[in-house]
């Protein structure tokens, strides 16, 4: 097993994608063992055979239904009638729009892809440093995955059994606080060298709010069906997906009527190109983690943590050190399907909220994503801004410290995730 799990860091080193890093270390471990290398493949098929997984594929069809037909544009435009006129103008703009977004794709690295062009060349136009630009268009970006709906979130409910409309309802808070951090941040920024982080700015008027607030309204409502329904039991997650899609296909062609004939064939494209990268890591990290639960690797990992110490605080503070640490080198999904099984049972036994701690372990893993060497959202900001890595980086640092301090106020301050499911779930 050891041997494994140092090819496994190596090949994430020279840069082999997560999912074949994955098979690959699994299908060496087989070899090793001298075992059936069939059991590979049914591993992976196990892995993915789950309804509650089908909600992925449909939400982001849906998000790329909203995407195709305007709505990004419209989002874009009614943030920044709301929040443009305040210093750091457009930095608002980028954030709120991503907070906005997060209800339609449920997945950060769409957020980026979807707004992240149009916002970063509106920045850099308007005066604004692009690296820093492109810096909060990846660190908002991860909001995406904590505002409901959540794919991160459904594969964690597919992997626990804990009720997926009780993880949607404890993310609307840290999610919003994400937000409002990282805006707190940029205005200060425009403050103190608004000749680099600030630029040109809009007047605020409320007609321009009132009318880019009503286009924006059939976007705005989807999120509301989606948790609305799977909260009052009208449908599971999984059958929300399939509502979301439907209200967005309605939404494009009888209201903003600009989802045409070709977008049907585009859609479909881009939506079976993300599944297809997306469940390929869950099938490969679900075999992967066969390996490790087959080798006490679980059960390890476990005795180490609690025996640094009897203090369930110390323990919670370990575990998510580790799980940053390993964000650092491992893929979103990969690493929830693999870390889950081996926390979720060390939380339970120091007493912890099982949403609780399912909404630490969200933002741990989402934290991941903009962090070197191996941060999707960060690569794709970067592609999509084009900006070298070096200098996005060292504009993203100080709102990565900003996620690391949210991580541990949730962590530390369980209201704040769990106020809302206990408000309503009784």
């Amino acid at each position: 097993m050891a041997v494994v799990i140092i090819i496994f860091f190596i090949l994430l080193i020279f840069g082999i994608p997560v999912s074949f890093t994955l098979g690959l270390s699994t299908l060496l471990y087989l070899v090793i063992v001298d075992s059936n290398l069939i059991i590979i493949a049914q591993r992976m098929f196990a892995g993915a055979d789950s309804f509650t997984l089908m909600a992925i594929p449909l939400f982001i069809f849906a998000g790329e239904i909203m995407n195709e037909c305007g709505v990004t544009r419209r989002i874009i435009n009614f943030a920044q009638s709301l929040v443009g006129f305040i210093a750091g103008g457009l930095a608002h703009v980028n954030i709120f729009a991503s907070m906005l977004m997060a209800g339609i794709s449920g997945s950060s690295t769409a957020d980026v892809a979807s707004i992240g062009n149009m916002v970063i060349s509106s920045m850099e136009h308007a005066g604004y440093n692009r690296a820093y630009s492109a810096a909060v268009t990846a660190a908002s970006a991860t909001i995406g995955s904590i505002i409901p709906p959540s794919i991160l979130m459904v594969l964690y409910g597919s992997i626990t059994g804990i009720s997926i409309g009780k993880l949607f309802l404890a993310g609307f808070i840290p999610g919003i606080v994400t937000g409002l951090s990282q805006m707190t941040y940029a205005y200060f920024m425009a403050k103190r060298n608004p000749d680099k982080y600030d630029g040109d700015r809009i007047l605020f008027n409320w007609r321009n709010l009132g009318k880019s607030f009503l286009e924006a309204i059939p976007a705005l409502v989807m999120p509301l069906i989606i948790v609305g329904g799977i909260l009052s039991g009208v449908f599971t997650a999984t059958e929300a997906g399939a509502i979301a899609s439907a209200y967005g296909l309605f939404v494009g062609i009888f209201i903003y009527r600009e989802f045409k004939v070709v977008s049907i064939l585009r859609t479909m494209i881009n939506s079976a190109r993300t599944t297809g990268m997306a469940m390929l890591i869950v099938a490969s990290a679900s075999a992967f983690s066969w390996i490790l639960a087959k080798e006490g690797f679980p059960s390890a990992v476990s005795g180490i943590i609690s025996g640094l110490s009897e203090n369930p605080d110390i323990i919670l503070l370990a575990m998510i050190i580790v799980m940053l640490i390993i964000g650092l080198f491992m893929d979103t999904t990969a690493a929830a399907i693999i870390m889950v099984p081996i926390f979720a049972p060390i939380a339970a036994m120091i007493g912890l909220d099982p949403v609780h701690f399912a909404m630490i372990m969200v933002l741990t893993f989402i934290f991941g994503g903009v962090t070197p060497p191996v941060g999707v959202i960060l690569y794709v900001a970067s592609a999509v801004g084009k900006v070298k890595m070096k200098p996005l980086i060292m504009e993203i640092m100080p709102l990565i410290g900003i996620s690391f301090l949210i991580i541990i106020l949730v962590a530390y301050i369980p209201q704040i995730s769990l106020f809302l499911p206990s408000l309503i779930i009784r």
